[in-house]
């Protein structure tokens, strides 16, 4: 009797546990939405007995409405900070260096745990390296793309399960491209990769079913198609985001030092541009002294649906702009985030429901 009594008794205490650990209606929801805004400048110390320079920043809600202030800076061992990149799937931010020093050809990587932070660097080690221009990750795969232009000559180096890689190693396959086309940045859209193209009237060069290919050596390769953007200048960082069906570009004039003549071009309805002519007209422009665009070097859209915003690393003024998606002509950023004396050059956005 006894037994079953301390037995029923413990049946109600833990009911009661259980009970007073569901979630009261009156609680509010806890939000499981992810904003976060990699960065990276472009500056370092070559003085290494000298104070480190943070080179990424992490802004950790970037759609809220103190996105110029809730950050956190961290150090990667780079000779300057170049393009950076992260993907969800790969659980890892991918930070290219500039090389300033000619000796630091490294891709390092971090893996980014729950609350944000970088832990467990690694590096990937090449002298085909010398200066990475774009980066995209491809996750079904587990490959990661690289931009390298060399002497005027352009090249993709894939490398196998990237996010192992704490050695120097040979890449897994390296992609010539025809035409000494001065690649940039790089994208993947279903089984294509899209490179953007700088350089007077530059534009996107699309190579079809590229990806699944496997040969270690691809040489000379053309693009399936290649779109124009007539007037632009200096084109580098394009994001194309599939859920809304748009792309944005950076671009900038030769030699400019002016707030306002940066540009970011908009195209809406961004499919309808792998189909039509090879020369292709933005939707909108965002330009003028309203918006502050100086040399506008990357771009990044929200790409949840219905999404309110994108970001715009800007190294003639050293801000990150937030604008409105919506966004047309001379109009001023919807925010802005600094570091002074540090000029941002890329940035990637993790950005999830």
């Amino acid at each position: 009797m006894k037994q079953r009594l301390l037995y029923a008794l413990f049946i109600l205490l833990g009911f009661g546990l259980i009970t007073s650990c569901e979630m009261d209606d009156d609680e509010p929801a806890k939000s499981t939405s992810i904003s976060r805004l990699y960065i990276s400048y472009s500056n370092w110390n070559p003085n290494v007995q000298g104070t480190p320079i943070n080179n990424m920043a992490i802004v950790s809600n970037a759609d809220s409405t103190n996105f110029g202030e809730a950050r956190s800076f961290y150090l990667t061992p780079s000779s300057g900070g170049s393009t950076i990149y992260f993907h969800p799937a790969a659980r890892t931010v991918f930070h290219a260096s500039l090389n300033i020093s000619a000796v630091d050809t490294i891709i390092h990587t971090a893996t980014i745990g729950e609350t944000g932070a970088p832990a467990n660097n690694r590096k990937i080690m090449s002298k085909l390296l010398m200066k990475p221009r774009g980066l995209v990750f491809h996750p079904h795969l587990d490959r990661l793309y690289t931009v390298q232009v060399n002497e005027g000559s352009s090249y993709v180096y894939v490398f196998d399960k990237p996010r192992g890689i704490n050695h120097a190693v040979i890449p897994a396959q390296t992609i010539e491209l025809a035409n000494q086309l001065n690649a940039w940045d790089a994208t993947i859209v279903n089984s294509k990769l899209i490179l953007s193209r700088t350089g007077k009237d530059g534009g996107l060069d699309i190579f079809d079913n590229l990806v699944p290919r496997r040969e270690p050596l691809i040489p000379n390769l053309s693009p399936s198609k290649s779109l124009k953007i007539v007037g632009t200048s200096n084109i580098q960082g394009i994001s194309i985001d599939t859920v809304n069906n748009m792309m944005a570009v950076a671009d900038y004039p030769d030699n400019n030092s002016v707030a306002g003549a940066g540009r970011i071009l908009i195209f809406d309805n961004f499919t309808s541009l792998l189909e039509g002519s090879e020369t292709i007209t933005p939707s909108r422009i965002i330009t003028g002294a309203n918006t502050k665009l100086v040399r506008p070097s990357d771009v990044d859209l929200d790409f949840r649906k219905d999404s309110k915003y994108f970001y715009v690393a800007d190294p003639g003024s050293s801000l990150v702009y937030r604008f409105l998606k919506s966004a047309d002509g001379n109009v001023a950023p919807e925010s802005q985030f600094s570091r002074a004396g540090l000029n941002p050059v890329s940035l990637s956005l993790d950005a999830r429901n």
